[in-house]
């Protein structure tokens, strides 16, 4: 049991200590009847959790560092089954409909992690890194994220593992840069992770980091180039009859009509895509609302923005897409403000402002965020 940060369910319990069927429920039973384990009171004996009471752990602790063998088996089998665990629940995948699953466990998953990466075990460790990568980034645990994912990177460098490479590239490192970071550094890493999958032939992963790499060209200003690989993007998206791919794409080359300042048709290709977005997978939503709440503000639709806003802002709390939350908030709060309703202008940065300092990352954003804040106090009182 110490080898878990915190509670731990039955079948996680089952696969560390290789212990099964009716021997697994007797030491079970018989330690929670001895108040050594503590179990919840959930029916459903699959959703049950075990956890240590304090001084239990400790003394447990102190016999475990006794057979470092077993404690090092022990992990490498819990490691397996969390990277099994996640991958089932999605977390190397763009959705989120299992993801309070490994929320569940993610204080066993990151401890997991770390111990992997300092006690020579490297790959697992980039394996249950690479399971959890977008439930990371999805979810707003980007501290862990900027840690694990660059530990990660530097294994496949070591074992020049080239898919796995490219995938830390892209889809870890690179993103955070795109996401509050810098940019030229994400722009040369999703460059680096568009060659390995050319030379690999990986469609799917060209598909990808040609998205990535036009969202890159585009919060550069470079919107020629941006544009023409999010072109690029649509034709290989189109060879493969993917609407929802094509959509994404169009999306992305929305974002770079808009930063042109080509509203009112930024306005009406965003209006367009959004059923297909609302039929095939409403994981894209939220931010294609928050990009049509922003254009619409910026038109001087307030209402619209307003409205667009709100439902984009609700659909990424209830996915638990806590970067989204910040972003929108942000473009709700200026929204109040064009509106003259300072105190829930205020009560929306305040939002954004507490994602981004506990994320640990992102100081210009915080900065921009208090002095937003600042000026509509000042407004307020005025």
């Amino acid at each position: 049991m110490p080898v878990f940060a915190a509670s731990a369910s039955k079948a996680a319990i089952e696969a560390a200590s290789d212990v099964h069927k009716w021997e697994l429920d007797e030491g079970l039973g018989q330690l929670v009847e001895l108040w050594l384990l503590e179990a919840s009171e959930k029916l459903d004996e699959a959703k049950r959790r075990y956890g240590l009471h304090p001084l239990t752990r400790a003394f447990a602790q102190n016999r475990l560092f006794e057979n470092q063998d077993l404690e090092r088996q022990t992990r490498i089998r819990l490691a397996k089954f969390f990277e099994s665990f996640a991958i089932s629940a999605g977390g190397d995948r763009y959705t989120w409909e299992r993801y309070d699953e490994i929320e569940e466990e993610k204080d066993n998953i990151f401890a997991l992690i770390e111990w992997c990466f300092e006690n020579g075990e490297a790959m697992a460790g980039m394996k249950l890194t690479k399971s959890v990568t977008f439930f990371m980034s999805q979810r707003g645990f980007l501290y862990e994220f900027m840690i694990f994912e660059q530990k990660a990177l530097e294994v496949a460098q070591q074992i020049n593992k080239t898919d796995d490479l490219a995938w830390f590239l892209v889809h870890g490192i690179a993103w955070l840069e795109l996401n509050g970071g810098d940019l030229e550094k994400g722009e040369t890493l999703i460059r680096e992770g568009l060659k390995i999958y050319e030379d690999l032939k990986d469609l799917q992963g060209i598909r990808d980091t040609l998205r990535n790499l036009g969202a890159a060209l585009r919060f550069k200003g470079d919107f020629d180039n941006a544009r023409e690989f999010c072109e690029r993007g649509v034709a290989l998206a189109n060879s493969s009859n993917d609407e929802l791919a094509v959509a994404s794409f169009k999306r992305e080359l929305l974002g770079v009509v808009a930063s042109e300042g080509k509203l009112m048709e930024a306005q009406k290709g965003l209006e367009s895509i959004l059923p297909i977005f609302r039929e095939k997978n409403e994981l894209y939503l939220p931010g294609t609302l928050g990009n049509l709440a922003e254009v619409n503000r910026q038109l001087g639709n307030y209402d619209t923005a307003f409205n667009i806003g709100s439902e984009g802002l609700e659909l990424a709390k209830k996915m638990k897409k806590r970067y989204t939350v910040g972003w929108i908030s942000i473009i709700m709060a200026k929204t109040e403000a064009a509106r003259g309703n300072y105190q829930p202008a205020i009560s929306f940065a305040q939002q954004a402002l507490e994602f981004f300092e506990r994320s640990g990352l992102f100081p210009k954003e915080i900065e921009e965020l208090k002095s937003l804040i600042a000026e509509l106090q000042e407004k307020l009182t005025s």
